[in-house]
């Protein structure tokens, strides 16, 4: 594993709602729904700090492209340039 910092998923949610070159509702959050599931919800329905913590939160989707993955410590949000859609 590198001895690169990787971006948390709380940076990552704060990179989405507040860089303006990111439209927060294309965005879907991967989450550990406890045990071995996963699900998603909606960007806009994630509460900070709420009922999900923030170490649950495996992976952000843009459209169907995954932008920011912890597993695989992928991040394709931290450019100068945004991702593709």
């Amino acid at each position: 594993m590198s001895d690169e910092r990787f971006t948390t998923s709380r940076e990552v949610y704060h990179r989405i709602q507040w860089d303006p070159r990111f439209d927060p509702r294309e965005f879907t959050i991967g989450y550990d729904a406890h045990g071995e599931t996963r699900e998603e919800m909606p960007f806009a329905a994630f509460v900070p700090d709420g009922e999900i913590p923030w170490h649950r939160v495996w992976y952000f989707k843009r459209g169907h492209q995954v932008v920011w993955d912890r597993e695989q410590r992928l991040d394709l949000l931290n450019s100068p340039q945004p991702p593709p859609r």
